[in-house]
């Protein structure tokens, strides 16, 4: 059993999920599993992934039955911690789109936008304020509408918010040249490098009028002042430096370029959908891994899109989400898979943290905005990756009671968001989750 404190034995749930084998597979998959360990001090990374229409919960969470949608995610069980009971605060049906990340209350479809940040946002803006990146976050998308003509009228009621609704890049070749065909755009320098630069310059004119002071007072009144200017440039620790990211070609990406090269309604082509959706995965994962941003999202998808998921012949999302119970969890086990693409190009050694891996320094989100029945209570959710040791893994949350804007202050405080920063998810972390 897992009570309120969400301690249980992992264990037992991954032999349960798949048999014996699984620890087999684990063993033999998840090789980079490390130790838990003290918090790491490195920079840290964010996904959000919106799960659309949720899926019937015993084909999600790993129980002795049928947990279709969890089976690709086994290598990274000990990795990931399933929330169970969690409810959307502020909203139901699709509409909760709007709520899911930001917790404003959105009572209609015509209702206005949040005015506040959503969670990738939040997070960000606080990172960007301790060690800028180039690219502050990555949005990208799969289909996020039918046409782009439908998402210019209606793809602004979206995910993420800051506090306007944040575009993103439905075209991977696109996406690809603006990230890595050309020089990014140099880190804007911290206050702390203007501080030291001026304090450079201040200590030359020191020099020079050191050498025209006349007498001892003088001179000990000069010392004084290059003391003050010393203790100034060496106030605090140095921006950490990201490596360079490799700018050569990505295959996926590569292979829809004759396409979608200058192109963006092509990328709204339902049989493009795989391969799009493969290729933003593998974008993503680059631009985390080396740097170039630390908060990313990705939208596969609308709330009450209709693009068809290569499963059992094809089947059309939102309207299977209507249906049977066991083909909309093939539906979602076919996202797992993409989630999993997305946890195995994370899983590399973090060149920014020697020892551990891009993964274990990160937290991906993949959570509902609703259940089956189209309401926001009881939605499926999880988390893999330990956030440098900052949340609990490989463990099953029992979260009766807590919102989305519990589990939101939590992941706040794990990435050390301050509480003004945060107020807008209240005051009451999801505690569970912290380590």
């Amino acid at each position: 059993m897992v009570g309120r404190n969400g301690r249980g034995s992992w264990i037992s749930r991954r032999d349960v999920l798949l048999g014996s084998a699984a620890v087999g597979l684990c063993g033999a998959l998840g090789g980079r599993r490390r130790s838990r360990a003290a918090p790491s001090a490195s920079p840290l990374r964010l996904v959000l992934i919106p799960l659309l229409n949720g899926v019937a919960h015993e084909y999600f969470y790993p129980t002795a039955a049928s947990s279709l949608v969890a089976e690709p995610l086994v290598p990274y069980l000990d990795r990931i911690t399933f929330l169970r009971g969690l409810d959307i605060d502020g909203s139901w049906d699709h509409m909760a789109v709007r709520s899911m990340f930001t917790g404003a209350r959105i009572d209609s479809y015509t209702a206005v936008d949040p005015s506040v940040r959503s969670l990738d946002q939040t997070v960000a803006a606080h990172l960007q304020s301790t060690g800028p990146t180039a690219q502050r976050s990555v949005h990208l998308g799969a289909l996020p509408a039918s046409s782009i003509e439908f998402y210019k009228l209606y793809g602004r009621s979206t995910f993420f918010f800051d506090p306007s609704p944040v575009d993103y890049d439905a075209n991977p070749v696109t996406a690809f040249d603006r990230l890595f065909g050309v020089p990014a755009d140099p880190v804007p320098p911290t206050r702390l490098s203007f501080e030291r630069e001026s304090a450079a310059i201040l200590s030359a004119e020191l020099e020079t009028l050191r050498g025209r002071a006349a007498g001892s007072a003088q001179l000990a009144k000069l010392d004084q002042h290059e003391e003050a200017l010393q203790a100034l440039a060496h106030d605090g620790p140095a921006a950490p430096s990201a490596p360079a990211c490799d700018a050569g070609p990505i295959a996926s990406v590569e292979a829809l370029r004759p396409v979608l090269e200058g192109n963006e309604p092509a990328a709204y082509q339902q049989q493009l959908y795989e391969p799009i959706l493969d290729a933003q995965v593998d974008l993503l994962a680059r631009a985390l891994v080396c740097g170039l941003t630390r908060v990313g999202t990705l939208q596969a998808n609308s709330a009450d899109g209709n693009a068809v998921v290569p499963v059992l012949g094809g089947r059309p999302h939102h309207d299977t989400s209507h249906g049977s119970p066991v083909e909309l969890a093939e539906v979602q086990r076919w996202y797992a898979s993409k989630v999993a693409r997305l946890l195995a190009l994370l899983d590399v050694d973090d060149p920014l943290d020697p020892g551990r891996t891009v993964l274990d320094n990160s937290c991906v989100l993949w959570m509902a905005e609703c259940n089956p029945g189209h309401d926001a209570t009881d939605i499926v959710a999880l988390y893999a990756g330990g956030l440098g040791g900052r949340l609990r893994t490989g463990v099953t949350v029992s979260a009766e009671g807590a919102t989305n804007k519990n589990l939101h202050r939590a992941i706040c405080q794990a990435f050390g968001v301050g509480a003004s920063e945060c107020a807008h998810f209240g005051t009451t972390a999801l505690t569970e989750v912290l380590a």
